[in-house]
């Protein structure tokens, strides 16, 4: 009665409360412990009824049956998971048909008063294993590495040893006699073999897990494999009480860890369960080799020839496990390798990372040893471009080529690091001010130099800011100091580099203020627009005008374009500005075609920069600015420069898309770009700028002319007209009048102009056009 009540106690603190509400579970339960108390109770005395130990048995298998073939019809399992149930179910079926042959041959020929196993009981008994084995075997471990598969096969190489081990120990030696249980010569190799098999499919799955159970079903499943493993070790302890048999406890018990394994699966697909975590490590294999060193002492204390057999074996399974460790340090340290790389170096080039540049240029910093350091940091002009033309594919090839070219202009101490996106950083060690400039101009013109990718030849440049190294300076201000250039060598016309100094903070503070300060003038009215005329030749006749915004602060005064646009371009506020001032000029054009008629201007030119041709709502933006306020579209000229589209891609769709409109396109400061007659080919143009860079020497020898009197036969040829910036002499003016030019502006003929005083203009023109008819030429088409 004790045991019974011990047993109980013991078994309702293992099953949870939700298991104890199913009612197979229950019976399971009780059937467990009826059968370890008429266990207990046979150990004692010899009890009456041998047919009452039987029920227990062939009861609890036959209910582990009916809980097995229930779970394997769930429509919420998995296919792999309802086959597993499926087979488990037809083997404790046969082992259950097992069992009632064997209890009918045992007390039927003995009187239940020795063990015996007929044919068919074994038959059947062989066939619920080979099913069980199939079950467990075909269980899916998913994909591993050629190192994974290792360790696995070697942890359960392991444990196979220690169970054989065990087996041959307790089974073959203690109690030979079992042997002659099964009345055949075959039977018990058999069994022997499949047994053998069965733990190697257990051990597969306890190591190796399996997707389609969850690991507390695999938990269950795995306990009873533990009661069947010690109830056979138990056999030779009670070999003199021939009417007892460890099957009559151990039987309900694997039938009860086989239904809290389904009760456990049954809950597992009742909920969304979070992804178990798995242990780094397996505990199993150490676990077995913590029994054979138990096994091996008390082997130890009496001195029989098996002794040397367990030594032998022992010496064999810790072979074993060195070899395992081995594998495992090897693989550890090939990570620890591996993730320490990836948590110093750029995933895409290799390079350094922030993090590892920022630590060498610590440690450059603080060696005294050195002649000195710099840091340069490289931003590639126009990337973006590359991004949207060609596609992401494209600019992270681009990017690898810049890295090779990069540690090409460098020797093999220095430091080159991608710190994100399309900036590098290059730490020069031991240089002088002088050698760090000369390898920052060496990069500069190697990067100057096409890069093939992909089929591709793309012009690669960068801006380049350079700082010298300072004793109390740390690598985080070095970097500040560099950025600081380098934004300089981007206002002054990118592909360059520039030295930091001291002034260059205070450039960089006054920048940070104009930001500020030019939301503040977006949305409180301190912008204005001027206009410069664009004039017809020999006359000077006004023929349209260009827009130009300017910014009258109120403290400062009049804040030169020269240092607001590039900081409004650096933010991107150009886009909003850009919005504003096409707004304002087109408001202004349509009020003066409206009030003057003929006499207004022919065309209002807008410039737009690179950014607004990038947003993909440009094309959108101008159609509704034309809507709101009434200006028709050939009455438009939006001017664009050579480097805003030379890089194609969305660019250039939008200017496609601004010229359906039918708006005209100016192409300004021609032949100072990249590739001018290129671009002729690839971008819609309707109007030539030439750049005053061609007009300042039209009035020297014949060699001087010879590009501006080129740039008109081009226009010409390709039915573009041609304007002439930037003419400041009536010598210009008049030369470039021999030469062919009709449409020309700058200083000579008048400055940018106020609203009224462009009116003014107008106002003398409706008095002559009153007198005689003027009709003014058209700036293109």
């Amino acid at each position: 009665m004790a045991g019974d009540l011990q047993g109980r106690t013991a078994l309702s603190r293992i099953v949870p409360e939700r298991v104890r509400r199913q009612p197979i579970q229950i019976a399971l339960g009780a059937l467990a412990v009826f059968g370890l108390g008429w266990f207990a109770l046979g150990m004692v005395s010899v009890p009456p009824w041998p047919v009452v130990p039987w029920i227990p048995v062939v009861g609890s298998s036959a209910l582990a049956t009916l809980a097995c073939a229930d779970v394997s019809r769930s429509a919420e399992l998995s296919r792999a998971a309802r086959s597993f149930w499926r087979h488990l179910s037809l083997a404790v079926g046969l082992l259950t048909a097992g069992l009632a042959s064997n209890a009918h041959d045992m007390l039927a020929l003995t009187g239940g008063t020795a063990p015996y196993i007929g044919p068919l009981a074994l038959a059947l008994y062989l066939v619920a294993l080979l099913i069980t084995i199939w079950a467990l075997l075909r269980l899916p471990i998913g994909r591993r590495s050629r190192q994974a598969l290792l360790t696995l096969g070697l942890d359960a190489g392991i444990v196979m040893l220690a169970a054989v081990l065990f087996a041959w120990y307790l089974m073959l030696r203690t109690a030979p006699h079992l042997l002659d249980v099964a009345h055949s010569s075959w039977s018990a190799p058999l069994l022997a073999a499949l047994g053998f098999v069965e733990v190697l499919a257990a051990v597969k799955v306890a190591l190796a897990g399996a997707g389609p159970l969850p690991r507390n079903v695999l938990v269950a499943l795995g306990m009873s494999f533990v009661v069947a493993a010690l109830s056979g070790g138990l056999s030779p302890l009670i070999k003199d009480e021939t009417h007892l048999t460890t099957t009559h406890f151990s039987l309900p018990l694997i039938a009860f860890c086989i239904g809290l394994a389904v009760e456990r699966q049954k809950h597992a697909t009742s909920r969304s369960a979070a992804a178990p975590r798995r242990r780094s490590f397996s505990l199993l294999p150490y676990g077995a080799i913590a029994a054979v060193d138990v096994l091996l002492l008390v082997s130890a204390q009496r001195p029989e020839p098996e002794i040397r057999v367990i030594a032998a074996a022992t010496i064999a399974l810790t072979t074993l496990v060195v070899i395992r460790q081995i594998v495992a340090f090897r693989d550890n340290a090939s990570l620890q390798r591996q993730l320490s790389h990836q948590a110093t170096h750029d995933t895409l080039t290799q390079l350094a990372n922030r993090a590892l540049f920022a630590e060498r240029t610590a440690e450059a910093l603080a060696d005294t040893g050195l002649r000195g350091s710099a840091l340069a940091l490289i931003d590639l002009d126009d990337f973006k471009a590359v991004n949207d033309r060609l596609g992401h594919a494209v600019g992270d090839a681009l990017l690898v080529a810049v890295a090779h070219r990069l540690r090409a202009c460098v020797r093999w101490y220095d430091t080159v690091a991608r710190l994100g996106g399309d900036e590098f950083a290059v730490l020069l060690i031991d240089v002088t001010p002088a050698e760090a400039g000369q390898i920052t101009e060496r990069i500069i013109r190697t990067l100057r130099t096409p890069v093939g990718v992909d089929g591709h030849e793309l012009l690669v440049q960068a801006s380049v800011g350079l700082v010298d190294s300072a004793r109390d300076a740390g690598a985080s201000e070095l970097l500040r100091c560099a950025d600081v250039a380098m934004y300089t060598a981007k206002e002054r016309g990118k592909s360059r580099y520039v030295r930091y100094t001291p002034d260059l903070d205070v450039r960089a503070l006054e920048h940070a203020r104009l930001e500020a300060e030019m939301r503040r003038a977006l949305d409180g009215g301190e912008l204005f627009l001027l206009y410069q005329p664009v004039v017809t030749l020999p006359g000077g006749e006004l023929s349209g005008v260009e827009a130009l915004v300017r910014w009258r602060h109120p403290e400062r005064g009049l804040v030169s374009p020269a240092e607001f646009i590039p900081v409004v371009e650096r933010t991107g506020m150009i886009v909003e500005l850009g919005a504003w001032v096409l707004r304002e000029a087109c408001r202004q054009m349509a009020d003066w075609k409206h009030r003057y008629g003929p006499a207004a201007p022919v065309k209002m030119s807008v410039n737009v920069s690179a950014r607004q041709l990038r947003e993909q709502s440009f094309a959108e933006t101008v159609a509704e600015v034309l809507a709101e306020t009434g200006l028709s579209p050939a009455d438009l000229v939006v001017e664009i420069t050579e480097t805003s589209v030379f890089d194609g891609g969305l660019a250039v769709e939008t200017v496609h898309a601004v010229q359906e409109l039918g708006v005209a396109i100016a192409l300004d400061d021609f032949g100072t770009g990249h590739s001018s007659l290129g671009l002729l080919r690839t971008c819609p143009v309707d109007v030539l700028k030439v750049d005053k860079l061609f007009i300042d020497g039209v009035t020297g020898n014949t060699e001087q002319a010879a590009i501006a009197t080129s740039l008109l036969h081009i226009a010409r040829a390709l039915r573009l007209s041609a304007v002439a910036e930037g003419v400041e002499t009536a010598a210009q003016a008049e030369r470039l009048h021999e030469l062919g030019y009709r449409l020309a502006q700058g200083f000579h003929f008048a400055p940018p102009l106020s609203p009224g005083n462009i009116e003014q203009i107008l106002e003398g023109r409706r008095e002559n056009l009153g007198a005689a008819s003027w009709e003014p030429p058209a700036l293109a088409g």
